[in-house]
């Protein structure tokens, strides 16, 4: 074999394994958003019933400071869902159409790239990935309007209707902004090859 074709396929496996450490990398980078997302939900869960079963002695309802917690959980996991699929999964996107770029023009590469680009980077799979978030921020706002629903019952009723609404479209626009942001369509097509027609 000449030199420059051993050189040749030198650079493009150096190439390639850096491609599969980038895709390894953003898969985990993936992995710890969405488990410390649910370290969370599950953490507020935790924080509630230690709240519930220990006198604090803090001078505020029980009630506020679970609107507080939930609220910070909520926000908290709104700007996770966000890092998820607005920076970490787009990039995710064009390393493996690089990678399965390669494996299209070098027949000698394993063809690894067909079934996980499909699966992981096929416009299907993001709207699962946004349900999942979703799931989570609704049930943190369902706890938080419902707990001050409960400290407006109890100090104000008059104002129960009116501060609720507010807090629930408040927190609505909120997850609606950053959905709107995650659930634009990821570029399945990033080097702009022109997409063959049916």
């Amino acid at each position: 074999m000449p030199k420059d074709t051993e050189l040749g396929y030198e650079k493009v496996n150096v190439s390639y394994t850096e491609i599969g450490k980038m895709e390894r990398h953003l898969l985990g980078m993936q992995a710890r958003c969405r488990v410390v997302s649910s370290v969370w939900l599950w953490g507020v869960f935790a924080g509630m019933a230690y709240v519930l079963t220990e006198n604090l002695n803090l001078h505020i309802s029980n009630e506020l400071i679970f609107v507080g917690i939930n609220t910070t959980a909520l926000l908290g996991i709104c700007i996770l869902w966000a890092l998820d699929l607005q920076v970490y999964h787009r990039q995710l996107v064009w390393v493996m159409e690089e990678g399965k770029y390669m494996e299209g023009k070098y027949n000698w590469l394993p063809k690894l790239r067909k079934f996980r680009y499909g699966l992981l980077c096929h416009s299907d799979s993001s709207p699962r990935m946004v349900w999942y978030y979703l799931t989570q921020v609704l049930l943190l706002q369902s706890f938080g309007a419902a707990s001050l629903a409960t400290w407006l019952y109890k100090y104000q009723r008059e104002a129960l209707a009116g501060y609720t609404s507010l807090y629930v479209i408040i927190v609505s626009l909120i997850i609606l902004i950053v959905y709107v942001i995650t659930d634009d369509k990821v570029p399945t097509n990033p080097k702009g090859h022109k997409k063959p027609s049916k």
